[in-house]
């Protein structure tokens, strides 16, 4: 339980009650503020964003009163930071506050995210808080434009101009190299950008993993296992002249479990059609329940395609050799049992008709 009665400068009071309440909404507490800067600290130290309790998950109506709860504060606080800014545009907490408020706002409201740090741009603010304004101006290009490479390009190219070398540019380009550029040369270079300019970033490793995958594609795909539900052994040469999924997932991965049913759909429309699924887990090791659980959730859940147990998580050693490092993902092999697809996730709609009707004709 969190409550807590605060005095502000300017009279006003804030309580926040379990999950984070308040008894004033925030638009009486932000006009109760005042507009002088040091009022408006003092209410955006008041404003206390609630953290998640994850004993409590299982509660009823716990994580929705939750996101309730923190998203009115985190609102509270951005209205707060802007007053801030309109109040001492040269304030000195701004370098950190508005960049709370752009990623807050920016969920929703990308394009007011582009009018206030087009805005800062255009000012004199000093050069850390002229660099935050580029990075979230960018993130806010992506978005709204749906990560068009030339728009997000751009603004990503602005942002490195500012700050070189910042490995926030390396996590942009990825993200408009998965999202946004269809090309597979295109990506290509990309992610062989983000390998030469960021070299000892996470995101260079994750740049590697795609090149492989890249450069596997047209050549055969290798694969045999023993199912680890029913024990029949499983090999790409015996799904020869069938199209074939793999769908790296586990039963810990919550998107990964909500996206079960679509799959489920999906098999029962293509299989007919000479469509295989195979599940490849990532679930935990055998002492660690790993197995159990896998079973349990295929058995609960009535999945019917095979599933190849690698039995040790995220080292597991045939995805990490594939560079998987985030799921779920899902690759598609063809007919002639050659990789076709690295990035099939949310494309199966239209992806297995054009391969099945590729074979027909």
């Amino acid at each position: 339980m969190l409550t807590r009665i605060s005095s502000l400068t300017a009279g006003a009071v804030l309580f926040l009650a379990a999950p984070g309440a308040m008894a004033q909404d925030a638009a009486s507490l932000i006009e109760a503020a005042a507009k002088a800067p040091a009022a408006i600290l003092s209410a955006l130290e008041a404003v206390e964003v609630p953290e998640y309790d994850p004993e409590r998950r299982q509660e009823e109506g716990y994580v929705e009163s939750f996101i309730a709860a923190r998203d009115k504060a985190r609102g509270a606080r951005a209205e707060l930071i802007a007053q801030l800014y309109e109040a001492a545009p040269n304030h000195d907490e701004l370098t950190a506050l508005l960049p709370e408020r752009w990623e807050f706002v920016g969920q929703a409201d990308p394009q007011r995210v582009l009018a206030e740090t087009d805005k800062v741009l255009a000012g004199e603010a000093a050069a850390p808080l002229q660099l935050e304004a580029s990075y979230h101006r960018a993130s806010a290009v992506m978005m709204s434009s749906e990560f068009d490479p030339t728009q997000s390009l751009d603004a990503i190219d602005a942002f490195l101009e500012r700050g070189p070398g910042d490995e926030r540019g390396a996590q942009l380009l990825v993200m408009v190299a998965s999202y946004g550029e269809k090309d597979l040369a295109a990506r290509t270079k990309l992610y062989e950008r983000v390998k030469k300019d960021f070299p000892e970033s996470f995101h260079a490793r994750q740049a590697e993993s795609k090149l492989r995958q890249f450069a596997a594609i047209g050549k055969p795909f290798e694969l045999t296992f023993d199912d680890a539900i029913g024990g029949e052994a499983i090999s790409m040469q015996g799904l020869r002249g069938k199209v074939v999924v793999l769908d790296f997932w586990a039963t810990w991965c919550g998107p990964c479990i909500a996206e079960m049913p679509e799959m489920k759909e999906l098999y029962a429309e293509f299989q007919p059609q000479g469509v295989e699924f195979i599940g490849v887990s990532l679930d935990s090791a055998p002492d660690k329940g790993g197995l159990e659980k896998l079973k349990a959730y295929v058995a609960e859940n009535e999945v019917p395609w095979p599933q190849y147990y690698q039995g040790n998580g995220w080292e597991s050693e045939f995805s990490s050799s594939w560079g998987i490092n985030s799921i779920p993902a899902l690759f598609v092999v063809d007919q002639q049992g050659n990789l076709f697809s690295v990035d099939a996730r949310g494309r199966l709609e239209t992806l297995l008709p054009e391969m099945l009707g590729a074979k027909e004709e």
